[in-house]
């Protein structure tokens, strides 16, 4: 699998500022963290990043993962500029990217799959990821359930990620309630960090059993620092 991250690409940006999100008093807009963003409604950032996928398709991966494909969360929105924009809502303009990805990848017999928002399923985030709409043009889509990522509250449950194995269900209950009809296949990406409290063996455990009992078609780990807990792979 090659993921290619698609929207949030500073490098891009910086180069072609005609290309990126601008900022409404002029120059380019960046999130919190200081990264710029190229613009999801123009379409020669659809064929930048599509010609990578074609040729990383070409280099021999059979599958192209689209990871940040959606409208940026953080920062002040409100200040970002997105020039070209058409008459298109957000949700439309990331189905449409996806639906053009396809259309040059599927003839190479790539499969083409994203990784989306683990709430995205459960309500409309506003970041153009709504899993239904996307799901036409994907053979495989990634929620990232990570139950740190949920608030208080969320699913009915006080601290979502103090039960991940119980957050991770009723995330991915909502996907499959969502994509009922469709032929794509869900695969979440999975807790192994700990983030608000330390995540143990049991906690990774308890997230792979939830995505077994909701009959995924596997699962992902996620460490940033690329350390995982391979124990709980046991019977995976």
């Amino acid at each position: 699998i090659g993921r290619v991250v698609v929207f949030e690409d500073p490098v891009l940006a910086a180069n072609r500022p005609q290309l990126a999100i601008g900022h409404r008093s002029g120059g380019v807009w960046t999130n919190s963290a200081g990264l710029a963003w190229t613009n999801p409604y123009n379409e020669r950032v659809w064929k930048y990043n599509v010609d990578i996928a074609v040729a990383a398709a070409k280099a021999g991966f059979d599958e192209i993962m689209f990871d940040y494909v959606r409208f940026p969360t953080d920062g002040d929105i409100s200040a970002a500029v997105f020039p070209g924009t058409r008459d298109r809502s957000k949700n439309a303009t990331i189905a449409a990217f996806l639906k053009y990805a396809r259309s040059r990848l599927e003839p190479l017999g790539t499969r083409v799959s994203a990784a989306v928002f683990g709430l995205t399923a459960t309500r409309d985030m506003g970041i153009g990821q709504r899993p239904r709409q996307l799901a036409q043009h994907l053979d495989v889509i990634y929620p990232m359930v990570y139950p740190s990522h949920f608030g208080s509250g969320e699913y009915s449950i006080d601290d979502p990620n103090a039960v991940p194995g119980v957050t991770v269900a009723r995330a991915l209950r909502d996907f499959r309630r969502d994509l009922r009809g469709r032929e794509t296949v869900i695969v979440p990406w999975l807790q192994d960090f700990s983030l608000g409290r330390d995540y143990t063996l049991e906690d990774v455990s308890a997230q792979i059993l939830a995505a077994r009992d909701a009959q995924t078609g596997g699962f992902l780990l996620w460490n940033p620092n690329g350390i995982y807990q391979t124990k709980a792979l046991a019977g995976s």
